[in-house]
């Protein structure tokens, strides 16, 4: 009996450190609460202040400014892309692991600088506003930056885990595509002939949703350690919608343009 009484105080113990927080990660309340204070001056700047901001004032011109900006926005997806095909070309692009301890500590090192570009991305709004390109400030663009940042704190401060590897990874990829367009168009007019592959942007971001969805799909179904439940369908919502909302805007922008030049092609000269 006795030998049985210390074999269970023994797996209490083991218990109590295996569930001790030595990571410090917030509680579901806590990343809520974070989130919410974020996304409500996220909105309140974009929706309101800056808007009220520059109703009578023109539009800044932030040609230098932006060239730096998407420069490091380049730069530093180039970087993610990096370190994450590191880890994948360690671990697979499926990963089976379940990161603990050290190791789970560095993933969230790893995790890190995608949680900050994703706060970066906020000043595309900010500086579509300034310039006065509140067409690009669209449903599509709000919700995207938005949920994107819901879905990093969620995972950097409440879930952490490597499950999201090849995400942040494609996602990156396609970044450093979309900052180097956004680069070469706030050069000016005369640069616009290298931005010729615009419209394939919004086909790369279909793909890479695809690919997404895929891999959330068998990165929940293979490994030993699956996410909560709830976690991964909000994950899969979330780039569900994109996907729904980007093809929309495709055959908007570009579906229309089509029809018209079938029935007229000298119309092509005329739009842009």
């Amino acid at each position: 009996m006795d030998t049985k009484f210390e074999t269970i105080i023994e797996e209490r113990d083991n218990l109590k450190e295996i569930l001790r927080d030595p990571l410090a990660t917030w509680s579901f309340g806590e990343t809520s609460l974070g989130l919410f204070c974020v996304l409500f001056v996220y909105l309140d700047l974009v929706l309101k202040i800056l808007p009220a901001y520059m109703k009578d004032r023109e539009p800044y011109k932030l040609k230098r400014l932006l060239t730096l900006y998407n420069a490091f926005q380049v730069a530093f997806s180039g970087y993610v892309v990096l370190l994450y095909a590191k880890y994948i070309y360690q671990h697979g692009i499926i990963t089976t692991r379940c990161p603990k301890g050290d190791d789970l500590k560095a993933v969230i090192s790893d995790i890190k600088p995608y949680f900050i570009a994703k706060h970066i991305d906020l000043l595309d709004t900010v500086f579509f506003i300034l310039r006065k390109k509140t067409d690009q400030v669209s449903f599509l663009h709000i919700y995207h930056h938005s949920a994107m940042v819901a879905w990093t704190w969620y995972h950097y401060l409440y879930h952490p885990c490597d499950h999201f590897v090849v995400v942040g990874l494609i996602n990156s990829l396609v970044h450093v595509a979309l900052y180097a367009y956004y680069g070469l168009s706030s050069l000016g007019p005369e640069y616009s002939k290298y931005t010729w592959w615009k419209k394939h942007l919004t086909k790369v971001q279909l793909i890479q949703f695809m690919l997404v969805i895929s891999n959330l799909y068998y990165q929940q179904k293979l490994t030993p350690c699956p996410i909560p439940a709830e976690f991964h369908y909000f994950c899969t919502f979330l780039i569900a919608s994109f996907f729904c909302l980007f093809l929309n805007f495709y055959f908007r922008r570009y579906g229309n343009r089509k029809i018209l030049e079938k029935i007229n092609p000298e119309s092509s000269l005329h739009t842009s």
